[in-house]
């Protein structure tokens, strides 16, 4: 069965037994979206020990990079504008050296949100730090809806990866208010808003592990939305015949 490394999250307990202990958790809609593709999910924790990521990551046939806070803008040579949101130096950290090891390995990497905005970031790209200071950005991106609603669409480009299991256009949900600015050069664009924010990314440099990243946020659409789900077959696909 393919295994499939799913970045942590850090948060503090609240419970009144184990108020203030820390944990490394992830949200079992990732976990759920990879069972259903038929694969296995495996929590990497929140750790900095490059030899113990490392054994991780050698039972791994691919990466889940997943959602989460801000990367801090100084990863790009920025200083933080007021509407930053929160930002976390550790996860920052983490996530880098995860992706650093996966290249290593060339094992394909499937980044979702911060994940595919941190994939950009350590190939040398930057981000748009508020999208509510971009001029040119006319959509909602951080929407009201519940988050296994839909709220705009995206236009797919037709030779890519993606485009086999999406479609041309796609429905998606939209829980984001950074944005890739300056797209790193070893990554290509296969997915816009109407507004022109890029929703998906993917590289065609046969140096690079295989990646797929997405803005939006399908595992919590991949439960009632088919093609959500073949976006998680289409990666275990990939992982499959990279790990032949």
């Amino acid at each position: 069965m393919i295994r499939i490394g799913l970045s942590g999250a850090l948060s503090v307990i609240q419970d009144k037994y184990w108020q203030g202990a820390d944990r490394s958790h992830v949200n079992n809609a990732y976990v759920n979206s990879i069972l259903r593709a038929g694969a296995a999910p495996l929590l990497i924790p929140v750790i900095k020990n490059r030899m113990a990521i490392q054994s991780i990551l050698e039972v791994c046939d691919g990466l889940m990079l997943t959602g989460g806070e801000d990367i801090s803008p100084l990863l790009y040579g920025e200083e933080p504008v007021k509407n930053i949101g929160a930002v976390s130096a550790s996860r920052d950290e983490y996530d880098l050296l995860l992706f650093e090891l996966a290249l290593e390995r060339k094992i394909p990497i499937l980044g979702i949100c911060r994940g595919m905005q941190l994939i950009n970031v350590a190939l040398g790209g930057s981000l748009h730090q508020h999208m509510d200071d971009v001029p040119q950005s006319t959509i909602h991106h951080l929407q009201q809806a519940n988050r296994d609603q839909v709220t705009h669409r995206v236009t797919v480009e037709p030779f890519s990866r993606m485009h086999r299991v999406l479609g041309d256009s796609v429905a998606v949900n939209s829980w984001h208010h950074q944005a890739i600015k300056e797209l790193a050069p070893e990554l290509v664009a296969v997915a816009w808003s109407s507004d022109g924010v890029v929703e998906a990314i993917e590289t065609t440099n046969q140096t690079l592990s295989p990646i797929l990243g997405v803005q939006w946020h399908p595992e919590e659409l991949s439960g009632a939305i088919p093609v959500m789900s073949a976006l998680f077959s289409l990666f275990i696909e990939i992982c499959e015949k990279t790990n032949l």
